[in-house]
């Protein structure tokens, strides 16, 4: 050991061999499969109930998770500027989705459905069902109920939500604008880029 200008201790230089400098590692990378077109022919039109259309046509349309369905509060929704509020893990709306003129129709006729059969049902959530709408503590439809409707259709809620950013990743190369449409997170929005143009990947620079 030599002094170094402070009065330290210096180290001779010593370059180490690195043990796994020639070693190769795979890693296992989730490609996201689209769902046969024949599957979603009149996915919608094809739901029974007006609570299972709007919860079909969220999924399916504006890519919200079964969980965020559930959750929403009637409160989050803003008919005349057409929006919905989504809420993020701590509570707070973290983002608005921009609702088509489709799915606000879905919404009106659920609305005017529940104001019919339960007029005195102070549940605060968007969808309701016979079994929540005058409960009490008012809770959100349970998630049995919600998978109903797609076990009906015979295909997973999670599927077709993953179809429908898929479709979006293939119409774009940006992973900013899946991000900011569908409130996804980066390597996310990369995971859908990389299924949806598989030709446009490149080796990592510095993969060995």
């Amino acid at each position: 050991m030599g002094r170094n200008a402070y009065g330290g201790e210096r180290p001779y230089r010593v370059v180490f061999h690195d043990p796994a400098r020639s070693a190769t590692f795979s890693f296992r990378v989730a490609v996201r499969r689209p769902v046969p077109s024949d599957r979603l022919v009149g996915l919608i039109d094809r739901v029974l109930t007006a609570t299972g259309r709007v919860a079909v046509a969220l999924t399916a349309i504006h890519p919200l998770r079964a969980h965020t369905v559930r959750g929403t509060p009637l409160s989050d929704l803003n008919r005349s500027k057409g929006t919905l509020g989504v809420r993020g893990a701590s509570g707070r709306q973290a983002r608005l989705v921009h609702l088509d003129d489709f799915t606000l129709s879905l919404i009106a006729t659920v609305l005017k459905e529940r104001a019919a059969r339960w007029p005195h049902s102070t549940n605060p959530h968007l969808l309701v069902t016979r079994v929540t709408a005058h409960d009490p503590a008012g809770p959100p439809m349970s998630h049995k109920a919600f998978q109903y409707f797609f076990r009906c259709l015979g295909i997973n809620a999670e599927q077709v939500r993953i179809d429908r950013i898929l479709d979006e990743a293939r119409a774009t190369a940006d992973p900013v604008h899946l991000m900011t449409v569908f409130g996804i997170a980066e390597d996310t929005a990369m995971d859908y880029l990389a299924s949806a143009h598989p030709e446009k990947l490149h080796t990592d620079p510095i993969a060995p």
